[in-house]
């Protein structure tokens, strides 16, 4: 369990862009910048940890090209995003829209049906954070789609 807590917080101090400050340990000339302390998900759920004696953590670089969208899906798993460049319109299930765009961190809701749609002109580029479980999948995709 002690394995799963500090590859998670790995997970969140990367998130947060290393949210420490040089007044816990850096040097002088580090510079860190908060992205995101929040105790919801975008779907304002409580944010909450996976229990498992497998986890695993996994990073990905999204790429959506204008015009397109992800399709309505869910994430078993805790999972992070962070905006590199882009818009985002993320449709969760319910009827909730938010907008994202570049510079901008959430924390993606769980087990929520959402959609997520480039909204820009220009490719939206996504990383992407799960604190999930070895042989399962943090994504899965809805049967149907929502409109």
């Amino acid at each position: 369990m002690k394995k799963v807590i500090l590859k998670f917080c790995a997970v969140v101090s990367i998130v947060s862009g290393f949210a420490l400050g040089s007044d816990h340990g850096y040097e002088a000339d580090i510079k860190s910048t908060e992205l995101l302390k929040t105790r919801k998900t975008v779907a304002e759920q409580p944010v909450q940890y996976l229990k498992t004696d497998k986890p695993e953590v996994t990073a990905l670089k999204v790429e959506i090209p204008p015009g397109k969208e992800t399709g309505w899906h869910k994430h078993t798993v805790p999972a992070f995003g962070y905006i590199l460049s882009g818009k985002l319109t993320l449709e969760i299930e319910g009827g909730t829209v938010l907008r994202f765009e570049a510079g901008q961190a959430f924390v993606e809701s769980m087990n929520v049906l959402h959609n997520g749609k480039n909204s820009g002109t220009e490719p939206l580029k996504i990383v992407a954070f799960y604190a999930g479980e070895e042989g399962k999948p943090n994504t899965v995709k809805s049967v149907e789609e929502k409109k």
